[in-house]
């Protein structure tokens, strides 16, 4: 949770080296498992008798002739035994892929659909959760009559309503991405979002669900034959024999202990098996320990001790030497890291994209990011050194002392949550009265001057502005009182006057109660203002370590370096021929809180250039996804080169939907994590038909070329590429389905200033070279100065002239 510290949500790592037998374990116990599996499908072709037919009397001892005696058939035991383990395979398998289908298509579309399609599905999950699994299996078979297909049948109505609640879970939280938005606002249908952009980030915990859910789906389907209802005689089957010769235990033990056997090493080496399986096996360790798995390291390589008694050095947090790598290749992300966070001051920790600042600051928790390990150095963590910690112990540490706010509150935090449960659940964690929790909720939330009313206590995280969102998760880790808070980029959603007033009162009230604070920001001027420390980072390494004037006489001298901003185009100029974009009197209702915006007119001809500008929370975003048809309004319409719009974009056509493209503010999540850049650029020009199948790969990289990357980066995946490499991506898909109108949505927001400068050179030199019209939604002003065209403000829901200040019939 964004709130609270990586211990809280059971994400926490540290310096040390932990024990790796479950590692080795793992291995052993997929090939013993691998073994059974095969020996159970292929043991009716290996069985030396035919296991269904007498080959001695019944209970007859072991001999040369039957080495594990015969059964109450007089079968041969080792013969069943070998041909008695295919039946619980292939029906376990069966069962799996049954209710996994079911399921997982139950709870995607529950999730994306809403409404009563939701509640009918999680309605049916409940009753069938409410029955006892043995009950609704005994009532199934009976229905069917005693064998594998009931059997089949109830095992997949058990496990079907969990399965379709994680799944539902699962979607959920995948729909609140922007590249899912994308994905809508670019026509996908509803099988191409689920499965195209939803279902390959859920492939990974489904497949980790499964192994788990193999073991039970064996126990249950082994317990049906026990109990009678499974296989019936003279099927083998090693539940069945167990229930069939129970009666001889006491004459041929071995009747009853071999079946018995397999199916326990079966089900032990599923088990031992899974739990080394990567998400399921992490998530159990950083319950149990606090602490994700880390490779071997060799002597020389281990992170270097402090004594025992060593002494508190009075700093919040620190770190002597760090360095982190990359887990699989081992490339240097922190090199040699020196730093210190004192106790009751303000650190900003500066730097561009890329260059190491959150992964610092997290190890500074105690907390090493997924893919990364740490090879040396190390950490303190108010005055404990974290790798001499047990995981308990840090995590306790963490969520008493410890406040974390991540840079993306839109996808992290709890999207199920309402602001009033939010604040309750931090509160009661500081053991605050329950009657007292929803007043001081209400005081935390005026702090950061956020509404407090009852309206807003009930709201949901996706029902705020990406400001509102910003400024609740600052809410909800001071009202923990924390001792250390960490601020990742904690205002690129918000204009810079609501930036600079947040940092102040947030730092104001951190120095009232000596909290420490390590902020980690691209706004320099901000910054400037805030911070006692001023550390910059580049390419792992901090690079310079300051008081705070320095950097404001840096901002304030004259940079001639810096790139000059773009001559603001003529109104004349800007007019073009014709009008592309016409947006008449668009209001926009959100439930019960009121207008979003209202009447809300503008004009853009084509190549023309509109940068809207406002606070954050005036409705920028909302007229963007209003023109879009993602939000539907309550009056007003949208025409485009004269064609009216529908409202909705269920209900607009495709050509249509290709004609507006918009790019997303957070270049970390517009991207779907799990395709290729090259699937991701490239899909566009499938969906719409724009060149041939066999040109898409041409097409692809001429369009990265575009935008500045080479074509070794279509191969890539997100995670390996920068905030400005994101964002030229986003860039290259919209600009490849060959819109007429580029709506972009605080494009730079999440950039630093170099990187930001970068982008909005491309964006004009797509304007300039396709005729492509632009909307930038901006709350930077410099922004505007650099792309020039015309200016509206967004204020109150209401749209202005840049220049009068009076409401807008056409800008």
């Amino acid at each position: 949770m964004t709130v609270t510290p990586p211990s809280a949500a059971g994400a926490a790592a540290s310096a040390a080296t932990p024990p790796q037998r479950p590692a080795r374990r793992r291995p052993v116990a997929a090939v013993l498992f691998g073994i059974l599996v095969l020996l159970a499908l292929c043991g009716p072709w290996l069985a030396p008798y035919d296991p269904l037919t007498g080959a001695d009397m019944p209970f007859a001892p072991t001999s040369g002739d039957h080495p594990l005696g015969t059964d109450h058939l007089g079968a041969d035991v080792l013969s069943r035994v070998l041909a008695g383990g295919r039946v619980l395979i292939l029906v376990t398998l069966a069962v799996l892929l049954i209710a996994y289908v079911l399921g997982t298509a139950a709870g995607m579309l529950a999730a994306y659909r809403g409404g009563w399609v939701d509640t009918l599905v999680m309605r049916l999950a409940d009753v069938l959760l409410g029955l006892p699994p043995l009950v609704l299996i005994a009532v199934i078979t009976t229905g069917t009559g005693p064998g594998v297909s009931g059997v089949a049948v109830s095992v997949v109505a058990v496990m079907l309503p969990d399965i379709a609640r994680i799944v539902r879970a699962a979607t959920v939280q995948a729909l609140a991405h922007d590249y899912v938005e994308v994905a809508v606002a670019r026509g996908e249908t509803t099988r191409s979002v689920l499965f195209r952009e939803v279902f390959p980030n859920l492939a990974v915990t489904l497949g980790a669900d499964a192994g788990v859910r193999f073991v039970g789906a064996a126990y249950a389907v082994a317990t049906a034959g026990f109990l009678g209802l499974g296989a019936q005689p003279p099927t083998p089957d090693w539940g069945l024999m167990i229930l069939e010769n129970r009666g001889g235990l006491a004459l041929q033990p071995l009747a009853v202990l071999a079946p018995s056997a397999m199916l326990l090493a079966m089900l032990l080496t599923a088990g031992l098996m899974v739990d080394g399986l990567g998400p399921v096996s992490a998530a159990r360790r950083l319950v149990r320990t606090g602490r994700p798995r880390h490779r071997a390291r060799t002597a020389e390589a281990r992170p270097a001790r402090e004594p025992a008694g060593a002494p508190d050095d009075g700093s919040a947090a620190s770190a002597r030497g760090l360095r982190l790598s990359v887990a699989e290749t081992g490339r240097p992300v922190v090199r040699d890291v020196d730093l210190s966070v004192p106790r009751g001051t303000v650190v900003a920790l500066i730097g561009d994209s890329g260059s190491g600042k959150t992964s610092t600051a997290l190890a500074l928790l105690g907390h090493t990011a997924p893919g990364l390990e740490q090879e040396r150095g190390t950490v303190r963590l108010l005055g404990a050194d974290v790798g001499r910690l047990t995981g308990r112990a840090l995590r306790e540490l963490r969520a008493r002392s410890v406040a974390y706010v991540a840079q993306d509150p839109r996808t992290s935090l709890p999207m199920h949550l309402r602001v009033g449960t939010l604040l309750d659940e931090q509160l009661r964690l500081l053991a605050v009265p329950a009657r007292a929790r929803r007043e001081k909720a209400r005081a935390v939330l005026r702090r950061l001057s956020l509404p407090s009313d009852e309206a807003f206590l009930a709201r949901r995280p996706h029902q705020l502005s990406g400001g509102q969102r910003q400024r609740l998760a600052i809410a909800a880790a001071l009202a923990r009182d924390p001792r250390l808070l960490v601020l990742d980029e904690p205002t690129s959603a918000l204009d810079p006057e609501n930036t600079a007033r947040l940092l102040a009162e947030v730092v104001a009230l951190c120095r009232d109660s000596a909290t420490a604070v390590l902020l980690i920001s691209h706004d320099l001027h901000a910054v400037a203002e805030v911070a006692d420390t001023v550390v910059a980072m580049s390419e792992g390494r901090i690079v310079d370590s300051s008081a705070p004037e320095l950097l404001r006489e840096t901002l304030a001298a004259p940079q001639e370096a810096a790139a000059p901003p773009l001559p603001a185009r003529p109104r004349e100029q800007a007019t073009g021929q014709g009008v592309l974009l016409r947006v008449e009197n668009l209001t926009v209702e959100r439930g019960t809180s009121g207008r979003v915006l209202s009447n809300a007119s503008l004009t853009l001809p084509p190549g023309g250039r509109l940068c809207v500008i406002g606070p954050s929370g005036s409705g920028k975003s909302t007229l963007l996804r209003a023109i879009t048809g993602l939000v539907e309004p309550v009056g007003g319409r949208v025409l485009l080169a004269g064609e009216p719009l529908a409202p909705a974009l269920a209900r607009r056509d495709t050509a249509q939907l290709g004609r507006l493209q918009l790019v997303p503010q957070n270049p970390y999540d517009s991207l779907n994590p799990r395709h290729s850049v090259r699937r991701i650029v490239g899909r566009p020009l499938r969906q719409f038909g724009l060149v041939p199948d066999e040109a898409v790969e041409q097409e692809t990289r001429e369009l990265l070329a575009r935008v500045g990357l080479t074509p070794e980066h279509a191969a890539r995946r997100p995670a390996a590429l920068s905030g400005g490499e994101r964002q030229r991506v986003a860039l290259a898909r919209a600009l490849a389905a060959r819109p007429d109108v580029l709506l972009c949505d605080e494009v730079t927001s999440a950039l630093d200033p170099a990187t930001a400068v970068v982008v909005l050179d491309l964006l004009d030199e797509v304007c300039r070279e396709s005729g492509t019209a632009l909307v930038v939604v901006t709350h930077d002003r410099t922004v505007v100065d650099r792309m020039g065209g015309l200016t509206a403000e967004v204020v109150d829901g209401v749209l202005l002239h840049a220049d009068t200040g009076r409401p807008a019939t056409s800008v």
